[in-house]
């Protein structure tokens, strides 16, 4: 029978250690720390940007002003010195309100002005020239349009009383 050893292939001698300078082992060190580093600071970077833009509220749109058929259900009414009394002037023009003057009342704070001026600045502006509120026209509840104007009420009832004997 045969040796076993012959089979074997002949062991080779171990590998001689590689040497290694400590100075690149120290470097790649470094460059590892510093790589994980900016990736930390890439992930809470973003944590933060995500968390700040969840928790802040929506930003309140422009001032655009109202839309021509908003502007338009705003009533309007006839100026008379003996009805209005405690409506002296247009805070737009400066000039006082005379007996006929087709003047406009906001809803929300009661301040009067000229048709012409207020609707000017309701065109551009959504607020009274006076006290800055914001003017907030209540939508209906069923069809979800805008309150008729004086001229469209009466030209329904127009229409309406046409058909009448």
């Amino acid at each position: 029978m045969p040796s076993p050893t012959r089979f074997m292939p002949p062991v080779a001698p171990p590998p001689e250690p590689v040497a290694v300078d400590s100075d690149v082992v120290v470097i790649l060190a470094a460059l590892l720390c510093a790589l994980i580093c900016v990736i930390g600071l890439a992930l809470v970077a973003r944590c933060a940007w995500i968390r700040r833009s969840s928790a802040t509220p929506p930003q309140i749109p422009a001032n655009k002003g109202l839309k021509k058929k908003i502007l338009r259900s705003l009533p309007k009414l006839s100026f008379d010195g003996a009805v209005n009394g405690k409506l002296a002037d247009c805070a737009i023009c400066l000039t006082e309100f005379a007996d006929g003057d087709e003047i406009r009342v906001l809803p929300q704070c009661g301040h009067g002005f000229h048709v012409g001026c207020v609707d000017m600045w309701l065109g551009s502006h959504s607020s009274c020239p006076s006290c800055r509120q914001i003017l907030v026209v209540a939508r209906c509840q069923k069809c979800g349009g805008f309150p008729a104007t004086e001229a469209e009420v009466k030209a329904r009832e127009d229409d309406a009383n046409r058909f009448l004997p």
